[in-house]
């Protein structure tokens, strides 16, 4: 599912710890229509945003990574990028309760493993209702 806006590619903005996983879903989502900045860590997350000029349209964050939670860190990258929609990824159970309390208030979150065509629905709605 390509970005349904004509002209402007959707830039995300992925923040996982794995590597592997990030450069995957890089080319999944650049197949899809969607330009991808990434970082590894909540500190790197932070550097990079600070460097960034002009507009995110949706922050990709996994909700456990090593150096902080992925929530907090969220509203902390969100308070420059007020247009930026958030988007959770994780590999908890459903009844996990860490996951419960770390995802309090997310309007969208997707389940590890998932597939090129998932992700971008999941982003291209979340854009579009901002």
């Amino acid at each position: 599912m390509a970005p349904a806006k004509q002209g402007r590619r959707r830039l995300v903005f992925h923040v996982d710890d794995e590597a592997a996983l990030r450069e995957v879903t890089r080319r999944l989502l650049t197949k899809r229509g969607f330009d991808v900045i990434e970082a590894g860590s909540a500190s790197e997350a932070t550097e990079v945003i600070e460097a960034h000029e002009g507009r995110i349209d949706a922050l990709l964050m996994d909700v456990n990574l090593p150096d902080g939670w992925g929530s907090t860190l969220a509203q902390r990258l969100s308070a420059g990028h007020p247009e930026m929609v958030v988007v959770y990824t994780t590999g908890f159970a459903e009844s996990d309760p860490v996951l419960a309390a770390a995802l309090t208030g997310a309007a969208y979150v997707v389940r590890k493993p998932y597939t090129g065509d998932q992700l971008a629905e999941i982003l291209q709605r979340a854009i579009q209702r901002g």
